[in-house]
């Protein structure tokens, strides 16, 4: 397929508009090929990711996180962002992030979230012209929050032991707030929008003492736990724009840095 045509597709899946000035969603690496044949979606760049694109043939990778931000400034081989874009190039394997495109697109990663969770009347928070990355809904029954950390542990397949929680002191939860990643800072909106519980990742300790004082429970289910469904998700609707022009899989790498 057309490189361009896949850029087009990629773009109204996560439209470029809905990141910020921040962050580095969009192409990273282009090695010139007029047409690639297979794509591998992954959440990001590791030397796993690299070796996976390799076996599967791909001529691109799409990430959810940027491996180039723009911060960056120098490229050395000495550091691993380095070492992996070399390995890219020399393997004639472009790259494309979307990233904050794809949380807070139509149905990207927050609402996908939102789905497995089986959130209803879910919704942005913040009024219009507020960028608030996340959703709200209500859990498909009241659950207390040791209930609630059961169903989220279950929903998204997480290891036993892996989630952490604050009690905001709501023996009865049901409007919750989700955001993919870290979300620390949707606590300001879940307070204002009188959630009961917020599940996200990255919670800080200074974060969770807000949260606490402010009777907001927390469920922090980790970075990658709440975000590992990126590729399913970004694979199926890349099926759908591109309608069998191209080759897609999803990675099957595990790259969570963490162990119990």
């Amino acid at each position: 397929m057309d490189y361009r045509q896949i850029i087009n597709a990629i773009e109204k899946i996560a439209p470029p508009e809905l990141s910020e000035e921040w962050d580095n969603s969009g192409q990273q690496i282009y090695c010139g090929q007029e047409e690639i044949a297979r794509v591998l979606t992954a959440l990001e760049i590791t030397d796993e990711i690299i070796d996976e694109a390799c076996r599967t043939g791909a001529g691109m990778i799409v990430t959810h996180h940027p491996l180039i931000f723009s911060s960056l400034r120098k490229i050395s081989t000495e550091e691993a962002e380095g070492r992996y874009i070399r390995r890219l190039i020399r393997e004639d394997i472009s790259v494309y992030a979307a990233h904050l495109s794809f949380d807070n697109a139509e149905r990207g990663n927050n609402f996908r979230l939102a789905q497995i969770l089986g959130l209803e009347n879910i919704y942005r928070p913040g009024s219009e012209g507020e960028d608030i990355c996340g959703m709200i809904g209500y859990l498909p029954r009241t659950m207390s929050l040791k209930e609630a950390a059961i169903h989220t542990e279950r929903a998204l397949d997480l290891p036993a032991g892996r989630i952490r929680m604050v009690d905001g002191g709501n023996p009865s939860i049901s409007k919750t707030a989700i955001c993919t990643g870290g979300g620390g800072d949707l606590i300001d909106a879940a307070i204002k929008e009188e959630c009961q519980l917020l599940i996200t990742g990255d919670i800080r300790h200074h974060e969770a003492h807000n949260a606490k004082a402010s009777g907001v429970s927390l469920i922090d289910a980790g970075h990658y736990g709440t975000e590992k469904i990126f590729a399913e998700n970004f694979s199926a609707q890349l099926r759908e724009e591109t309608e069998g022009s191209l080759e897609i899989t999803e990675s099957t790498v595990n790259t969570d840095p963490f162990m119990l």
